[in-house]
């Protein structure tokens, strides 16, 4: 019963995708219907974020409409756009990865401003919500010496301003700058061997 049921999916499919070809677009409308949720969760899976994996959930199936005409049936509907799913997460992913990079690169510089929370902290990140890597970053924080971790986490989970945190704290805003360097600077080289897909020595 239940291959007969995957066989009138299948079927039910290539008729859609028949019509779709033949120019009839709104015959792509059912198939969104159908496996939407699918697709959805999937990325979810990866992603762990409802926003970012609806987004990417259209990304994939704008991307399907677009290449659907030079659909061969050569697998199902589903194993064709499982396959974009997976590449469109995997890009995102490479992105991020690739962006959080470029952040660590930047904390070689002299100002601690150059780093926002948005490209480090995961705890109120948006541009990675990645549980490993949010992980990772957590064990690194935590690494620090206990006056960089302070100074750290005031600025950055409780969004201090420097001097609001060396008057919390009773050190002069010259302090309070040279720990951030100093964490930003620690945190910069136990982070980039795991964004290089290095072995951290640490963990």
């Amino acid at each position: 019963m239940a291959n007969g049921k995957v066989e009138l999916d299948r079927s039910n499919d290539s008729k859609l995708i028949k019509q779709f070809q033949d120019g009839d677009t709104e015959a792509f409308n059912p198939l969104v219907l159908k496996y939407q949720q699918k697709i959805y969760n999937l990325i979810y899976l990866r992603v762990h974020d409802r926003e970012t994996a609806k987004d990417l959930c259209q990304d994939v199936f704008l991307k399907a409409f677009k290449g659907l005409s030079n659909f061969k049936g050569e697998c199902t509907f589903y194993s064709w756009i499982y396959r974009i799913a997976e590449n469109c997460t995997i890009d995102f992913l490479r992105k991020q990865k690739h962006r959080m990079v470029l952040s660590l690169e930047e904390l070689s510089a002299n100002t601690e401003d150059r780093l926002q929370m948005t490209d480090m902290y995961p705890s109120s990140c948006q541009i990675l919500e990645n549980k490993e890597l949010g992980y990772i970053i957590r064990k690194a924080v935590n690494r620090l010496p206990s006056h960089q971790q302070c100074v750290f986490n005031l600025r950055y989970r409780e969004q201090l301003s420097i001097k609001e945190i060396a008057l919390r704290l009773s050190r002069t805003e010259g302090t309070i700058k040279r720990h951030l360097y100093n964490a930003h600077q620690k945190l910069r080289s136990m982070l980039l061997p795991y964004l290089r897909n290095e072995k951290i020595e640490w963990l």
